[in-house]
């Protein structure tokens, strides 16, 4: 028998052959999922802590610069597990003056984010006679992804949630 007809009857080893050829795939593939899973919980976790922090201000009949930290720590801990070092949360409060919507006021002082410059566009739609009043939290957060093997090693995160206020017509700022 020839050494060309043994080799192509020969069948030990296949088995690791093709392991080594399917494994690099099977491995990026479960790595893609899993970041993207991460990232997808991020995006949750950063729509849920815009929306308590909106709540939260929104049960208040006025907020100080006091409670609005005291806020943006509660949100913060809405991120957990992840870290809280590039959240950035913005608060502005809107109110529907003779039909047309405008900013009372802004607070930046969580995650040194700017101010949400159309605040009230955001909200026309949420302040739709004379009198109502919303509060606006536009939240964005850098993800770092720690299975950057196929999906990038940054995103960048954005959320916006409102609430009507609950004590007052407004939240006043002091």
């Amino acid at each position: 028998m020839s050494p060309l007809h043994r080799l192509r009857r020969a069948r030990r080893g296949i088995a690791a052959l093709e392991f080594a050829l399917v494994a690099p795939v099977l491995i990026a593939l479960s790595t893609g999922a899993i970041g993207l899973c991460l990232v997808i919980r991020a995006r949750t976790d950063l729509a849920q802590a815009a929306q308590s922090m909106a709540q939260l201000i929104a049960a208040q009949s006025a907020v100080t610069p006091s409670t609005i930290a005291d806020f943006c720590t509660g949100a913060g801990d809405e991120m957990a597990p992840f870290a809280t070092t590039t959240l950035q949360l913005s608060v502005a409060s809107v109110t529907n003056s003779n039909g047309t919507p405008a900013t009372d006021w802004n607070d930046t002082s969580c995650g040194n984010g700017g101010a949400i410059s159309n605040a009230a566009g955001l909200a026309a739609a949420t302040v739709p006679t004379a009198g109502d009043s919303t509060i606006v939290v536009q939240a964005s957060y850098t993800f770092h992804n720690p299975l950057a093997l196929v999906l990038p090693a940054t995103f960048d995160l954005t959320a916006i949630a409102y609430a009507r206020p609950r004590a007052n017509t407004t939240v006043t700022y002091n």
